[in-house]
């Protein structure tokens, strides 16, 4: 008789143990991340001309080389801002802003010393209303970041022409 209920005594425990293990919460199901759509960045750069040299050089200012380079400037008027805007194939743009206190030159054509080219470079030569010579030279193409550059506004018109050096 003790057998039986110590037989019984040890089912109820094992059934009181295999009722009360917890059971494993629910994985709740992943919900996918929605993308975001790209937000195209815009920066704009002003030249401080304080702090120029004769000849100055600017980097490309994106890893990615430029799809496209305009500069604006009127013709006309030769003391104006100017913009060299670059645009990207994914929507960005950077643009460089040189204040009006700066002026373009023209060759001994009339044609103003403003040459761009298809890798994204331009080259701008002038003076500051104070007089002093500066030459700009804005890359597009991280690849020639550093060369130094030959440019010619007389030929390939009207666009002119830049030679890259070794």
């Amino acid at each position: 008789m003790k057998a039986i209920k110590l037989f019984a005594l040890c089912a109820m425990v094992c059934m009181l143990a295999v009722s009360c293990k917890e059971k494993p919460a629910p994985v709740p199901e992943s919900v996918p991340e929605v993308a975001q759509p790209y937000e195209p960045q815009d920066v704009q750069q002003l030249i401080d001309l304080t702090k120029i040299g004769s000849y100055n050089y600017y980097d490309a200012p994106m890893a990615a080389a430029a799809t496209s380079v305009v500069v604006n400037y009127d013709e006309k008027v030769l003391y104006q801002p100017i913009t060299i805007k670059y645009g990207y194939e994914n929507g960005d743009a950077y643009t460089y802003t040189i204040p009006a206190e700066f002026g373009l030159w023209a060759n001994e054509n009339g044609r103003l010393r403003v040459v761009s080219d298809a890798e994204g470079t331009a080259w701008l030569q002038g003076q500051t209303k104070a007089g002093k010579f500066c030459e700009f030279v804005f890359y597009g193409n991280p690849k020639y970041n550093g060369k130094k550059i030959k440019p010619n506004s007389y030929r390939n018109l009207p666009a002119g022409e830049i030679m890259y050096c070794k």
